[in-house]
């Protein structure tokens, strides 16, 4: 687990449903976050994509923090997207078909970013 820079955190939901912030869990964090579990990150080509943790990242910049406790993982924006279809799976109770159709209509809908990994 190591400390990093927030402003270079890739910020790019990978499945649909992190997109939206849910207003209650990022309060919680507020209150909670130095007693929350480090966001996941993977490092791509030297580049940080938040993998999980959106709302106790979205805590800790509205707290005004400049860093955040992760944990860093190499690999490359396939094994962050199996990292974020296993936690949903887990979390959510959700198929991983249903996950991957979100992810599909998600990319459908703004486009993909995958070659900027």
């Amino acid at each position: 687990m190591t400390e990093v820079p927030i402003a270079d955190l890739v910020q790019e939901p990978i499945a649909e449903g992190r997109a939206h912030l849910d207003p209650e869990r990022v309060a919680y964090y507020m209150k909670n976050l130095d007693n929350s579990t480090p966001v996941t990150v993977y490092e791509i080509h030297g580049r940080l994509l938040l993998a999980d943790g959106y709302h106790r990242l979205a805590a800790a910049q509205r707290l005004g923090r400049t860093t955040i406790r992760a944990e860093v993982h190499q690999g490359d924006r396939a094994d962050a997207l199996h990292f974020a279809v296993e936690l949903a799976r887990k979390q959510r109770g959700l198929s991983e078909t249903e996950i991957m159709d979100a992810i599909s209509r998600r990319a459908r809908g703004q486009g993909t970013t995958a070659n900027s990994f």
